[in-house]
This record gives C-alpha cells, sequence and structure tokens, in this order.
C-alpha cells in the first residue's frame, strides 16, 4: 500500500491531495461528512442564489431521504495518508431546480427585504450587546467572565484567604459544572490582583442557560452592584482574619507573661518572708 510522505508532489501535508482540498472548496464533500445540517444549508444557499422558492418541509426529511434527493457522485480523488481513492459527492443542482419553483419579482423583493430587516435588527442588537458589555467593564472594573464577576454572582462558589509565603489575598473558587466535564480541574485559585481579568471558564455574568440553549440576556447593573458590595465586603473581613488571629495570639501571649510575672513575684515574697 502506497504511504504518502510529507511535502509529496501533489499532496497538502500527508493527509489530502491538492484536487481533493479543491473539490471541499467546490462544495464537494465524501458522503460521511455530509450532515443533514450540511444539505439543507447547500440547498437554502441554492435557492437563494438562484431565486428559487425554499421549501421549510424538506427539513423534515431523514438525512438519507436528503442524500438520495439532492446529492450526486461528483468525482474521486486520493485522501488519508495511504492515498486511498475517497468519492466525492455534491449538491444535485437539477434535482433542487426541479424540487423548489422560480420566485417572482415580488417576492424576490420582499424576501430581500426581509433579510435585510432581520439583518439591521441583528446588528442593532450585537451593538446593544456590545455597549452594555463595555459599560459592565467601566462599571466595575472587571470583564463579564471574571474571577471578580464570578465570586459577586456565585459567592458560594468562592473563598478569599491570604497566602501565607507571599501574604497575597487570593480568590479560590470551583468551576461551573459544564467546565468540569469538559475536562477542566474544579478547584482553582487566582490572585485578586488578577481576578479582574482572569476568565473563568464557561461563566459569563450575560451568558444564560447551557448547552444548546445558552444565550445572551441582559443584566441588571443595580443588582449587580449589591452582590459586587457584598462580595468586597466579605473580602475585608478574610483579610483582616490574618491580624485578627495574630492580635489573639499577642494577648495569649501578654496573658501569659502577666501571670508568669505574678507567679515570680509571689514565689519572690515567699522566699524573702522565709528568711526573716
Amino acid at each position: 500500500m502506497t504511504q504518502v510522505t510529507y511535502g509529496q508532489k501533489g499532496y497538502l501535508g500527508a493527509s489530502m491531495s491538492v484536487r481533493a482540498a479543491e473539490a471541499y472548496e467546490q462544495g464537494e464533500m465524501p458522503i460521511s461528512r455530509w450532515t443533514k445540517t450540511a444539505i439543507i444549508q447547500a440547498v437554502k444557499g441554492y435557492c437563494f442564489d438562484f431565486d428559487l422558492a425554499y421549501d421549510p418541509d424538506i427539513e423534515k426529511k431523514t438525512k438519507a431521504e436528503l442524500v438520495k434527493e439532492f446529492l450526486e457522485y461528483k468525482s474521486w480523488h486520493h485522501s488519508s495518508r495511504t492515498a486511498r481513492e475517497v468519492e466525492f459527492f455534491g449538491l444535485n443542482e437539477d434535482a433542487v431546480c426541479r424540487s423548489f419553483e422560480p420566485m417572482s419579482q415580488e417576492q424576490v423583493i420582499e424576501r430581500d427585504r426581509q433579510m435585510a430587516a432581520e439583518q439591521a435588527a441583528q446588528e442593532a442588537r450585537l451593538q446593544f450587546m456590545n455597549a452594555r458589555e463595555k459599560e459592565f467593564e467601566q462599571k466595575f472594573g472587571c470583564n463579564p467572565s471574571s474571577v471578580l464577576t464570578y465570586e459577586a454572582v456565585h459567592p458560594e462558589m468562592c473563598t478569599r484567604f491570604i497566602a501565607r509565603r507571599k501574604k497575597t489575598e487570593m480568590i479560590s473558587y470551583r468551576l461551573p459544572a459544564e467546565a468540569v466535564k469538559a475536562g477542566m480541574k474544579e478547584e482553582q485559585v487566582c490572585p485578586l490582583a488578577y481576578a479582574g481579568h482572569s476568565r473563568v471558564g464557561y461563566f459569563d455574568v450575560f451568558m444564560q442557560g447551557t448547552g444548546k440553549k445558552r444565550h445572551w440576556e441582559d443584566v441588571d447593573f443595580e443588582a449587580l452592584t449589591e452582590k459586587f458590595d457584598k462580595a468586597a465586603e466579605k473580602g475585608k473581613r478574610a483579610k483582616m482574619q490574618p491580624k485578627a488571629r495574630l492580635d489573639a495570639k499577642k494577648a495569649c501571649v501578654d496573658e501569659a507573661m502577666r501571670v508568669m510575672r505574678e507567679q515570680t513575684d509571689n514565689s519572690g515574697d515567699k522566699e524573702q518572708e522565709n528568711q526573716k
């Protein structure tokens, strides 16, 4: 079996021929790469380019049905390190044209109008989102996915302490469940000095939900201000704890010294009485 070497003529790297790469650029792929979503997007794109009335009912079909109806064999190319011959499939343009009616001029105008309105709405929302996130950073002095924000929103997951060796204030925190599932270490530690820009995996104060339901959602800055204030107050108490322990220790030592002095004085008085 022929083995492809890296940089071999006619190959990109050591696993794909130049012609196979060109086929990918033209919208052709091995049948294993054609997912149901990819087929639907290809059909949608063709309908848009050639003003055909796309029917969303085709999305109810299975992948096998879509493959049979809208894909066809295009070519074969060498692929993999063993120069294996792989068949490439692409959109059957004739089948698409047979399945969808041409749009009238009025339909084309209405479609373009709707698309322009949707695009304008998306751009406006994106601008609003960016503005709110910048406002957040200016108001709270940290980014929306930072350790500092995480501490304010999820105080039950965070603890402040003073590192003994360097006397540095630290925040220890547990990552969200999604981050742990992704393979990240649950227990994390961050110096307070870097907590404003160090990011927490799978956390953003503006992002709600998990998985495919994860979405951007505006937040109440007044409510967040209270949470940040509580976190700061909690941090002050944590910072005072080492000093309180030192003060208590010093008080114990002073008390012990006082007792020792009293005992010494009492024993001296007794010796003087005995001598008399």
